[in-house]
């Protein structure tokens, strides 16, 4: 039986409407793009027409705004940089990395991103990015780092405070405590693992 090509599209992450248990908004980043539901994943529309591209824009991260409810921005990884948009998709910016280009595995944004405007980026072979202005303007952010295949990242609810950062790779788990400025591998007992 013949599998359409929408059935083989990897799914790399989800996001949700901060009030999604009322009104069903909800984005899944794909091989083939960003796709929006407002009806709880019914139903799925693209949300890159307004870019009208020629190909597929695979996007491997998505992450909304804290303050979704009022700044409407959403940031999506793709191939190379970031799109953002500042009215929940409608139109986007992009924002290259230099070449060559990374591939954007995860997005995070600080707690407190309304203020300090913190975000970081891990890629698929050239570490961390960060940027302190929105998403405008990025940096490399990998001083202690010794695997630069970044696979996911979490910062802490009290970043504000304790500027706690995760950063997990194919063979170790990373932490900075300041920001991002200085990672330290993080001890894990080996006879957890599985084999």
């Amino acid at each position: 039986m013949h599998k359409s090509p929408e059935l083989l599209d990897i799914i790399y992450g989800f996001a949700f409407h901060p009030e999604f248990a009322t009104n069903e908004i909800c984005y899944v980043a794909r091989q083939t793009g960003l796709f929006q539901s407002v009806d709880g994943g019914q139903t799925w529309a693209s949300m890159y027409d307004s870019l009208s591209p020629k190909a597929p824009i695979t996007t491997p991260s998505i992450c909304l705004s804290p303050d979704f409810l009022s700044d409407h921005s959403i940031f999506a990884g793709v191939i190379g940089g970031f799109l953002c948009s500042n009215n929940g998709g409608k139109d986007w910016d992009m924002i290259f990395l230099p070449p060559p280009a990374p591939v954007i595995t995860n997005l995070i944004l600080s707690p407190d991103f309304g203020q300090d405007g913190v975000l970081l980026a891990g890629t698929l072979e050239d570490g961390i990015f960060r940027s302190s202005d929105r998403g405008r303007h990025w940096s490399p952010w990998n001083f202690g780092l010794l695997d630069l295949r970044i696979l996911c990242m979490a910062m802490s609810p009290g970043y504000a405070r304790d500027e706690t950062i995760f950063a997990g790779t194919e063979v170790a788990l990373y932490r900075s405590t300041n920001g991002g400025r200085a990672w330290r591998e993080v001890d894990l007992p080996m006879n957890e693992a599985i084999i």
